[in-house]
């Protein structure tokens, strides 16, 4: 028979009894806030209605002032912290200075006090648990409030993937005005083909070898028996592979994504990266260990990319195919992973140059929400994609953890990236879907990092679904613990009873009929005595009577009914996803620049700058030279052009590199031997050039080589033409010889200057030389006979005579 419960279920606090002192309970009673307003009240109406109050009236006003006195002395404090910005002292802190951030709302059973934690209290995490329809949602919202409060930011992995959540997360960032700090990873499709509007996500651009392995060895699915050892050998394999693509991605820029590790993992590729010299030979041998595993493997079978090759005569016969098969069983155990990963998800995670870097969302604050779809995808994909972004943060605190230690304390510990006087608050709503291995271990390091982590789900079982072991972990790293409304009586009830705890409380003896008979007129009073019993704190019936938002919440010893503060957002009118542009690495000659750069940007950010008011910038060399080189301003632009290239050119010593043609040896011993910047060494250069240069029988240059031709070998004197023209030299002293100056002089009057004290032989070679260089930067191209038809002729001749520059340039 069911009992009638208006009728006979009474609640606990009917048979309860205070029994403390009589002084304990008035002194309660008078610092009452509420009460004492009313005391105030009757006194104001007792002095103003006529009567003996009038009388009073002075013993009233002092008795008031006494008491308000009193009210101003009494203890004030919360029931677990007061708000930093208390003018009173805490008496729950040490040194009494108010520390309180985070603000949950307001209790039910302590006058409504407002419920304050600090940020110590806070970085030892939350668990919230809550059936459907307990505000479990609002309430998550309302603790991420707080964060966007203190400037700082969040994370948020919803396991439902509630497009209402992401309106209400863009209303209340767009309230502070922080709508460039958004970013979402959205997995939700819509059961559609098509990419759905998201921000994109690399986790392989940063992270070392082995974090970059155990995040993918996280995805693969569980294995027993016979397929334990595949997969093993599979974490080998890319335990190999992953030092060799991190190096590449570190040292020569590779980019590295999820379609560099399935293009990789082909075995051409993997036989390419053990014979790469540019990796260090430690990778290398990790790499050339695991082929040496592969039954069947033979390096002589393969060349330097990793295809099958021809052996020698005295090799015998390799079957490539066995040591291949063998790699693809190896390969096959991260297929599932990487397809999804790839295609599924290929607008997320393809990208080179990625919107979200985990450590540039928790380092600068910025906001970030996962949307998981747990009806769109089957359990174990929902699961692999918290994984991914669980495993992500995770390596991110490991980075901030720090690997130092020796040093000063102020650098190694007090100067960690992740120190703050606020949390970083990361949100796993409906974690049951996709808890993994680690999430305990992120639990009890993140408190030292700054980070909050609030785990919420349905109940005690949703919680427990994947990983058992890991859920017991997280409930006892959580000192903060929230129940909601909870309808599950089974594990969720004796863990509820376990933190609840038992108090030691005074009942009601018993009860006795008044009067004298047993009438039914008569009522039920309850004796004077009272007993001694423990009782739980709170019951599960309670949890079960909740209405939204309404919680019991534990901390420590408190144990509080308490309405969760409600930040009631709304919702955004229009929701934008944020997309970046993604910028290449900066290259070297940008960085040696920078200082260049930002000054340029400076003055354009400036309103009144000009380029009037600018600086004098340095003129370079090379711009003088030309400068130079144009202000003899011959009247022609083809010579002033000229002159320009022959100024720069001897300006850097490579004149003789002009000159030369272009595939003859004579013409690089020359160069090699020409290093100095002084032109007389390029005139003397060209002694063997003219020789290797004129053998088609120019007249001039056939008496000279008419010696060569007899079979002599030698070669014959210079002839009186050849000789050394005094009319067409100018001799200058060694000193105040300048290659300049000399360019110049030839240029206009077809003298050729030449420091003094040479022999006539070598003012010959010079002379030769320079009219040479003159005709071939001054003189107009002319086309042999023997060109035109493919025969022995040169093709283009340069007149070998002095350029008068009064001689216009034929065209």
């Amino acid at each position: 028979m069911a009992i009638f419960q208006k009728k006979y279920d009474y609640k606990l606090t009917h048979i309860l009894r205070d029994t403390r002192p009589l002084g304990t309970r008035i002194y309660d009673f008078l610092s009452n806030s509420d009460y004492a307003a009313t005391l105030y009240f009757l006194a104001i109406v007792f002095v103003l209605l006529p009567g003996p109050g009038q009388y009073f009236a002075d013993l009233i006003l002092l008795l008031g002032l006494l008491y308000w006195w009193f009210l101003i002395a009494c203890n004030r404090t919360l029931c677990y912290k007061m708000p930093a910005w208390s003018p009173y002292k805490d008496k729950n802190e040490r040194d009494g200075k108010p520390r309180g951030i985070m603000f949950m709302g307001n209790s039910q059973q302590y006058e409504n006090e407002e419920i304050w934690f600090n940020n110590a209290d806070v970085r030892t995490h939350i668990l919230y648990l809550g059936t459907t329809g307990a505000g479990k949602t609002e309430g998550l919202k309302s603790i991420v409030s707080n964060a966007l409060m203190w400037g700082s930011g969040f994370i948020y992995i919803d396991g439902k993937a509630d497009t209402d959540l992401w309106a209400s997360l863009c209303a209340m960032v767009r309230r502070f005005g922080r709508d460039d700090d958004l970013l979402v990873l959205n997995y939700m499709t819509g059961n559609s083909d098509d990419p759905a509007p998201s921000n994109t996500l690399n986790p392989f651009s940063s992270g070392s070898a082995s974090y970059l392995t155990q995040m993918l060895v996280s995805l693969m699915p569980e294995a027993g028996g016979d397929n334990a050892m595949w997969k093993e050998r599979a974490i080998s394999l890319l335990s190999s592979l992953m030092p060799a693509l991190t190096w590449k991605r570190d040292h020569q820029d590779l980019p590295l994504n999820i379609n560099t590790i399935r293009h990789v993992m082909n075995f051409p590729e993997v036989v390419k990266l053990s014979r790469d010299a540019a990796l260090p030979d430690r990778i290398r041998e990790g790499l050339k260990g695991y082929l040496d595993t592969l039954p069947g493997y033979v390096d002589a079978a393969f060349d330097d990319n990793g295809m099958e090759k021809p052996l020698g005569p005295d090799q015998p016969m390799v079957d490539t195919n066995v040591v291949k098969q063998q790699h693809g069983y190896l390969t096959m155990q991260f297929t599932r992973a990487l397809q999804s990963l790839g295609n599924d998800y290929g607008y997320i995670f393809e990208a080179k140059n990625a919107d979200i870097d985990m450590v540039d969302v928790v380092l600068n604050r910025r906001i970030l929400v996962v949307l998981i779809p747990a009806l769109e995808k089957s359990p174990d994909e929902a699961a692999n994609l918290g994984k991914l972004v669980a495993a992500t943060l995770k390596g991110m605190m490991g980075s901030t953890l720090g690997a130092t230690v020796e040093g000063e304390s102020n650098t190694v510990i007090e100067n960690k990236p992740t120190r703050s006087n606020t949390p970083f608050i990361t949100v796993f709503d409906e974690v049951g879907y996709y808890t993994t291995q680690g999430m305990g271990v992120m639990a009890a390091q993140a408190r030292s990092l700054g980070f909050c982590l609030v785990y919420a789900a349905q109940d005690l079982a949703a919680l427990e679904k994947r990983v058992k072991e890991e859920a017991k972990s997280i409930t006892g790293n959580c000192n903060i613990k929230i129940f909601g409304k909870i309808e599950d009586p089974m594990g969720t009830q004796d863990f509820f009873d376990r933190t609840m705890g038992k108090a030691l409380v005074s009942v009601v003896g018993g009860w006795t009929l008044g009067g004298t008979g047993e009438s039914s007129t008569s009522s039920y009073y309850g004796n004077t005595s009272a007993s001694v019993d423990f009782k739980q704190r709170a019951t599960f019936d309670d949890l079960r009577g909740f209405k939204e938002g309404e919680a019991i919440l534990a901390f420590g010893m408190v144990m509080n009914v308490v309405n969760l503060y409600y930040a009631n957002p709304g919702t955004a009118k229009a929701m934008r996803v944020q997309r970046f542009v993604g910028l290449p690495k900066t290259d070297d000659f940008i960085l040696k620049h920078v200082k260049d750069i930002g000054a340029l940007r400076d003055r354009l950010m400036s309103p009144g700058w000009t380029a009037a008011k600018g600086g004098k910038l340095p003129l370079a060399p090379e711009i003088a030279a030309i400068a130079q080189s144009t202000r003899l301003n011959t009247g022609d632009p083809m010579h002033d052009g000229a002159l320009a290239i022959v100024g720069v050119q001897a300006l850097n010593g490579n004149l003789d590199q002009m000159a030369a043609p272009a595939g003859t040896a004579a013409a690089q011993d020359s160069t090699q031997a020409s290093a100095s910047t002084n032109p007389m060494d390029f005139f003397a250069s060209r002694k063997k050039l003219d020789e290797v240069a004129d053998k088609d029988g120019d007249d001039t240059e056939g008496k000279g080589k008419s010696g060569s031709s007899s079979g002599g070998g030698g070669k014959a004197p210079k002839t009186a033409e050849n000789a050394t023209d005094s009319a067409n030299i100018q001799n200058v002293p060694q000193g105040k010889f300048d290659s300049m100056e000399a360019v110049e002089h030839k240029a206009k009057t077809g003298m050729t200057m030449m420091p003094e004290n040479l022999s006539d032989e070598v003012k010959s070679i010079l002379k030769s030389a320079a009219d040479n260089l003159a005709a071939g930067l001054f003189g107009s191209p002319e086309l042999q006979p023997g060109a035109a038809g493919g025969g022995g002729g040169k093709g283009l001749k340069l007149p070998n005579a002095p350029l008068n520059n009064t001689t216009p340039f034929k065209r």
